[in-house]
């Protein structure tokens, strides 16, 4: 029990840091928008010098793209979070759902076929297991968060890479 605690505890650690880096805009590979203070909402009349009128600049955000924005940066710190995790894929845990007591076809057409689907499950149900938050959801969507999650990972790396040639390799770790 109270090594539960201690999971959670640093599950809770993490994230607390996660939002500190975010807050101090640690994370430079996220892209990041201005935030519109209240002010440039409201509307300013335009200036009228002579007998054309000047526009202001526009500087509002929109708050779709401000919602989007804040969502890839949630995204971000889920798949931060994820990355730091241990992995722990057994194979009892991937086993397939007991079938019902149903006549199997002995037809080597569809024995070929239901072997497909069953390797097709299989991995799919790794694959959940893997993505951050993927036995959660639907097929299709988890599909998609897998999508996301291989990019970010990919630029983690490029990013590490990065770190490695600048640095001298001060990693920790060969690349």
């Amino acid at each position: 029990m109270e090594i539960d605690h201690l999971k959670s505890a640093t599950t809770q650690d993490q994230m607390e840091t996660m939002m500190m880096q975010a807050e101090y805009n640690v994370y430079n590979d996220v892209v990041q928008l201005p935030l519109a203070s209240p002010s440039t909402f409201v509307e300013n009349p335009p200036f009228i010098t002579g007998s054309t009128p000047v526009q202001p600049p526009s500087t509002a955000v929109c708050p779709g793209l401000q919602k989007k924005n804040s969502m890839g940066a949630m995204r971000e710190m889920i798949f931060r979070i994820a990355a730091m995790q241990p992995i722990h894929i057994d194979p009892e845990s991937v086993k397939p759902p007991k079938r019902r007591n149903v006549k199997i076809s002995k037809d080597p057409q569809s024995v070929a076929a239901r072997h497909r689907r069953e390797r097709i499950s299989e991995r799919i149900r790794i694959l959940q297991r893997l993505v951050p938050g993927g036995t959660k959801m639907d097929t299709a969507s988890m599909l998609d968060e897998a999508i996301h999650y291989v990019k970010f990972l990919k630029t983690q790396v490029q990013s590490l890479e990065r770190a490695a040639a600048v640095g001298g390799g001060g990693i920790g770790f060969p690349l």
